[in-house]
């Protein structure tokens, strides 16, 4: 693993104390100069996607300040074989598959729809949604901001498949909170790794943003 000449840099340090969630159509991947157009109250960012123009990122809302956007990996355990010369001669890990758990506190209609994949409801009022999930491919970018700096930081998700967690979640002490599930997946239009492979995750740094 190369170091890529790490170096102490304090401007990279964040506390995610506030935060958005941006959705937008599968595999769209801000350019450059878009990323300082994310900010904490932008309600759309309209972006330059990779292969594609006039292209909008959509804030998801009021987001959970109790249960924050949570990543998961599942698998990559590490096989290490010998040889009859060497006990530790190659190392090998399994498969990982990753998730992204979030939770919405907006429950206004349009929301409700995304998240819950939902329609209009019967008698012209709410909406309505099958238990049975259908996931939607979804880009996601999620920012968080350190108030006490003013530094943003992002991570895109690019091709993430997004359904609901679980029903509303009632609280007498916290806010009704949405579950959002998304299995995330390899993207095509991030660049292939050292070793070849497809990339799913691209995270952005502070200087990113300036």
């Amino acid at each position: 693993m190369a170091d890529n000449n790490v170096a102490i840099n304090a401007t990279s340090v964040t506390e995610a104390v506030r935060g958005a969630v941006f959705l937008a159509d599968a595999e769209v991947i801000p350019s450059k100069a878009d990323i300082s157009k994310f900010t904490l109250d932008a309600n759309t960012v309209p972006v330059t996607s990779v292969g594609s123009t006039g292209v909008n990122f959509y804030n998801l809302g009021h987001m959970s300040n109790d249960t924050l956007p949570e990543f998961s990996l599942d698998g990559g355990e590490a096989t290490t074989l010998a040889t009859w010369l060497e006990a530790s001669f190659r190392t090998s890990y399994s498969e990982t598959t990753g998730k992204v758990t979030m939770s919405s506190v907006q429950g206004d209609k349009n929301t409700l729809k995304t998240i819950y994949n939902a329609v209009d409801g019967a008698g012209n009022a709410g909406v309505a949604f099958s238990l049975v999930k259908t996931p939607k491919a979804k880009s996601v970018f999620i920012l968080w901001e350190d108030t006490n700096t003013n530094d943003r930081q992002g991570l895109l998700l690019p091709n993430t498949d997004l359904a609901f967690s679980d029903l509303p979640k009632l609280s007498t002490s916290g806010f009704t909170e949405y579950g959002i599930e998304g299995t995330i997946k390899t993207s095509k239009k991030l660049p292939k790794d050292s070793t070849g492979k497809y990339c799913s995750v691209q995270i952005y740094d502070t200087a990113d943003f300036k």
